[in-house]
């Protein structure tokens, strides 16, 4: 019988999607016993063709990026947990960012906030949930915030009338 993964990790990137990702993630290394660690990623790519990433861009995400995952382990430990380790990583890539994050940390479980539940939101929003599991080097938890979780058909459990 496989047993829960010893060490979890959570992608924080401040939405509130992240939110929901850190409350499960918490809820989960409190239950099982689990390490629990927090990398928060921005890219450093450029959002408007032809430019370039600036010193002082990448200061201020630095910057931003370390007060909330500060808020964050201020957070955890008030719910009586305490991160093993809580990083700013800053590249190109997200996934990338988290995936070597989750590497060095040799992490049983990756924990994600869902955005977009339609195609056009995915568009819209990025689908970094989904490039996280296709590429993680473990497993991944995609969390759904509750407004998500309280709509008809999200539970997976069928009510009388529910055709699906």
């Amino acid at each position: 019988m496989a047993s829960f993964p010893t060490s979890m990790l959570v992608a924080d990137d401040g939405a509130p999607e992240s939110d929901w990702a850190l409350k499960t993630a918490v809820e989960l290394a409190l239950t099982t016993e689990s390490s629990l660690s927090l990398v928060h990623s921005k890219s450093l790519a450029p959002s408007v063709v032809g430019t370039t990433v600036t010193a002082t861009h990448i200061e201020r995400l630095r910057t931003e990026g370390q007060a909330l995952v500060d808020r964050r382990v201020q957070e955890v430990s008030a719910k009586g947990l305490r991160l093993d380790h809580a990083w700013v990583r800053l590249g190109r890539r997200v996934e990338a960012a988290v995936i070597a994050a989750a590497e060095e940390l040799g992490s049983g479980l990756l924990v994600v906030g869902a955005r977009g539940r339609s195609p056009g939101q995915r568009a819209a929003l990025g689908d970094l949930s989904v490039s996280l599991v296709r590429e993680a080097p473990c497993s991944v938890l995609t969390v759904h915030a509750e407004r998500a979780r309280t709509q008809p058909g999200t539970t997976g459990a069928r009510r009388q009338g529910d055709h699906r």
